[in-house]
């Protein structure tokens, strides 16, 4: 279409250039002008047509699908498990079966505000999940209460405050213990070895000193950095930590009761801004730099679309301001502050519970990233210096806080090791 109407445009001027017609040199001269002016205008329209048409992001499917889904259209069975957790709440968690006989169970727990859907963001030659469903382990991934998956309840409805009543305490009090005791119960098996990322670290900690059984039924613990103490957290949003208590107190007035929560109008604008073009992509992907920390080449723009449904998929008020209230504590794990009264009736005490790391006796192997803005290289290094049964770590220099997920060389650089220490 384009090229018939340069063309057309072209024969127009030749046409008026060549011809017999008679008319004044005036006369000839403003068509010729206008002649030019059509076909620069068409140039420019071509250009902005080619532009589009380059730049244009390729549509994948796979960001409307659910993580079974995903799991069926990359040719893999899948299974869907609910798990309800002692205070009710009614957990969907994922499982890739093992072909044949299992090596062992792997348990996946993702991040805050995502979902089981983060392992299957990159292609499979990269996506965690599907590389330990190719070497027939049985793959386990969760999902946080209060995410997409997980909004269900046995007598709270999710619309009410009581449901969104939580914070890292009870993931890590209800949700880890029941999902770790339902998967060893379904698979036969005495142990698993679990995967976390960010938070999935954190809430697995609070689990094994909550319920220090737990611990003899981990095989190992992978911690893909692994959240703690908060104290050294570096991305733009610090700016807004020492206003915690009345921004929470605002929400509360106003009866926010999810956070984060892309359904209800963040897919359409993720669409709209993110999803359109290359341009949109590279922004879009900036902006977690921006909050994550740098490495920009290692974020595929093309699969923005996937990270973004798996991104914002709900969570509580009081799960966001527990980042802020241990930012503000300092180099401490504690639990939720409920300001002195609440603490008082909560923990016996004016102030928070805080967490021992040191009873943790399940072990663990840490990975950190050197230019991670959300669990800094300083957070984890006080973390490593709280745990007794410490089997390693390695930071990577330059991943960030995505790298570990998402990263276009983390099989390579990260996964490779994680299968080797799983097999040892």
């Amino acid at each position: 279409m384009v090229l018939n109407r340069l063309t057309f445009c072209w024969f127009a001027l030749v046409t008026i250039l060549l011809s017999d017609v008679s008319y004044s040199s005036i006369g000839r001269v403003r068509d010729v002008f206008k002649a030019n002016m059509v076909l620069k205008n068409w140039r420019r329209k071509a250009e902005e047509q080619r532009v589009r048409l380059f730049d244009r992001l390729p549509q994948n499917i796979e960001s409307k699908f659910t993580t079974p889904q995903v799991i069926a259209h990359r040719g893999y069975p899948s299974e869907t498990h609910h798990v309800t957790t002692d205070d009710g709440y009614i957990l969907e968690i994922h499982r890739i079966p093992p072909k044949g006989t299992a090596k062992k169970v792997v348990f996946l727990q993702h991040g805050v505000m995502q979902s089981s859907g983060t392992w299957l963001v990159n292609p499979s030659s990269r996506s965690l999940a599907i590389l330990l469903a190719e070497q027939s382990y049985d793959v386990w991934m969760g999902n946080f209460r209060g995410n997409k998956y997980s909004r269900k309840h046995t007598t709270l409805d999710p619309h009410s405050r009581d449901y969104w009543k939580f914070s890292w305490d009870q993931i890590g009090n209800y949700d880890i213990p029941s999902v770790i005791n339902y998967i060893l119960m379904k698979t036969g098996q005495s142990k698993l070895s679990y995967i976390g990322h960010s938070l999935g670290c954190g809430v697995f900690f609070i689990a094994m000193i909550k319920h220090p059984q737990l611990n003899a039924k981990i095989e190992l613990m992978i911690a893909l950095s692994p959240l703690s103490s908060f104290a050294n957290f570096n991305a733009i949003f610090r700016v807004l930590t020492p206003y915690t208590q009345p921004i929470e107190s605002f929400l509360r007035f106003l009866g926010t009761r999810v956070l984060f929560d892309s359904e209800i109008a963040g897919d359409r604008l993720f669409d709209i801004a993110c999803e359109q073009t290359y341009s949109q992509a590279r922004f879009c992907r900036d902006v977690f730099i921006l909050v994550c920390g740098p490495n920009r080449k290692n974020l595929d723009p093309a699969l923005i679309p996937l990270m973004n449904a798996n991104f914002m998929t709900g969570t509580s008020v009081a799960v966001i301001a527990q980042f802020a209230q241990n930012y503000n504590a300092g180099e401490i794990f504690q639990a939720y502050d409920y300001g002195t009264e609440g603490n008082l009736q909560n923990y016996g005490s004016t102030k928070p519970f805080e967490y021992d790391l040191r009873k943790i006796t399940a072990p663990i192997y840490v990975f950190s990233g050197a230019v991670d803005k959300i669990v800094t290289a300083k957070d984890v290094d006080w973390l490593l210096t709280k745990l007794t049964n410490l089997k390693g770590s390695t930071r990577f220099q330059e991943y960030n806080h995505l790298d570990f997920i998402w990263g276009t060389d983390v099989k390579e650089k990260l996964y490779d090791k994680v299968l080797e220490l799983l097999s040892s």
